[in-house]
């Protein structure tokens, strides 16, 4: 889907062309939504162009390609150790808060009840739901057993009988819970290999100004 000049790319891993002249960022799935969200506001108040693609952050040739990349702190470990960031180039956008999602239509759902219930769970995978599975372990209401998804299409799809433990980012449109876990940090960078310094800049301070409220927002319309 596009709007304006934006291109967003859902890629699951494979490669594909930004378009010609936009400014290339690279996303993780956990914080996907939310840079879409405020590239569309960049795109508006500037007239410059974006190309969004959701890719797998945490090897340490993650950036290769990109000019931006967006993810959550400690997806960023391996792509900051490997040189391929500017130091300078170094944001902290948002805290992205960890809940429990349920169908459109359904009650709220509550994490105690999840051990009591048949209640289908779903995971975000990746190194990004580790600490929050673990917290919910020492409080005694993590789930018994759980179904990983890897985020790439977008929010969780859940039906009747589902439940979701995932970043406010992937949750979709029906009730949330807030879970008592350590939210995630979204974090940009500049990429080192990028010939287009200023404009990942640019971008890089809409982020943390004007477009902070858009990104936090991640296109839902209730507020944080």
């Amino acid at each position: 889907m596009s709007r304006g000049f934006l291109v967003l790319a859902l890629l699951a891993g494979a490669a594909s062309a930004p378009a010609p002249g936009a400014l290339r960022v690279k996303a993780s799935p956990a914080v996907a939504p939310c840079v879409v969200a405020a590239a569309l506001e960049y795109e508006r108040a500037t007239g410059r162009r974006l190309s969004v693609e959701t890719s797998a952050i945490g090897e340490h040739t993650s950036a290769d390609g990109a000019d931006v990349v967006v993810a959550a702190d400690q997806e960023l470990n391996r792509v900051i150790e490997s040189g391929a960031t500017h130091p300078d180039l170094d944001v902290d956008v948002a805290r992205i808060p960890w809940v429990l999602a349920t169908a459109p239509g359904t009650a709220a759902p509550e994490i105690g009840a999840l051990a009591r219930s048949a209640t289908r769970v779903r995971v975000l995978g990746g190194t990004v739901s580790r600490e929050a599975l673990r917290v919910l372990s020492l409080q005694g209401t993590a789930p018994g057993s759980a179904t990983r998804f890897d985020g790439a299409r977008g929010a969780v799809r859940l039906s009747p009988g589902e439940a979701a433990i995932v970043p406010l980012s992937l949750a979709g449109p029906g009730p949330v819970t807030p879970l008592a876990v350590p939210p995630l940090t979204a974090r940009a960078l500049g990429v080192r290999a990028s010939a287009r310094t200023a404009d990942a800049r640019a971008f890089l301070d809409f982020l943390a100004g004007p477009g902070n409220e858009a990104f936090r927002a991640c296109g839902r319309s209730e507020a944080r």
